[in-house]
């Protein structure tokens, strides 16, 4: 009868002791937030048609995919402030009413870089998998349009800088304390300016990203 009171004793300790353990081992992985993440995601970014009033040409791009570096400061549990850079290079339909260019009087198929600079607020996170959201702004920077059939350049001779402004969510993963998986839609306004021609609405981009992140 001891012998079946001690060894349930036993039993009880370590089931109390395994209990705690884990406990302690979650709090410990809570508190170990990262102070600082960099990340990097491949992502769709859909088309949308701006017309440029200063060259009097429109441009109707096409989908692309992105590539996107952020760096990010956590400033409590679950929210950081960061910034991020996007690089893509986007088909396009280019057309120009200026018969002088290579392009000049018709509609020609043309390349252009888009690069993004933007800052942005990203919260969610925890265990396993979780709900995340992002508002972010900066610029976007349209350059190096070039006809596709022969390279040579097109107007503007300079990069176009866009305010821009977006939103967005999705869900992620995280593997450990410290590295996480996401996947992510993001939708922004671009502020281009109107002049003469004036818009129904802003250019918007929607982009579809998956990504990874690191902390340390």
């Amino acid at each position: 009868m001891r012998k079946r009171i001690g060894y349930s004793a036993l039993v009880l300790l370590a089931s109390l002791s395994s209990t705690a353990g884990a406990q302690i081992g979650r709090r410990g992985m809570q508190s170990a937030e990262p102070g600082y993440w960099v990340g990097l995601s491949y992502g769709y970014l859909d088309g949308t048609t701006i017309g440029d009033n200063a060259t009097k040409t429109v441009w109707d791009f096409g989908y692309t995919s992105q590539i996107r570096a952020t760096f990010e400061k956590t400033i409590q549990r679950g929210v950081t402030v960061g910034a991020s850079a996007g690089f893509a290079t986007a088909p396009l339909v280019y057309t120009n009413a200026d018969f002088t260019s290579p392009c000049g009087g018709t509609a020609c198929s043309a390349r252009a870089d888009i690069t993004q600079w933007l800052g942005f607020l990203h919260g969610g996170g925890g265990p396993a998998f979780h709900g995340e959201y992002n508002v972010e702004a900066g610029v976007t920077q349209f350059s190096h349009f070039r006809d596709h059939a022969t390279g040579a350049a097109l107007p503007p001779a300079k990069a176009s800088y866009d305010f821009t402004f977006g939103f967005g969510g999705g869900f992620g993963y995280s593997f450990s304390a410290i590295t996480e998986g996401y996947v992510s839609e993001q939708f922004q306004f671009v502020v281009h300016p109107q002049g003469d021609n004036p818009q129904n609405s802003a250019p918007r981009f929607l982009t579809f990203r998956v990504g990874f992140r690191m902390g340390f």
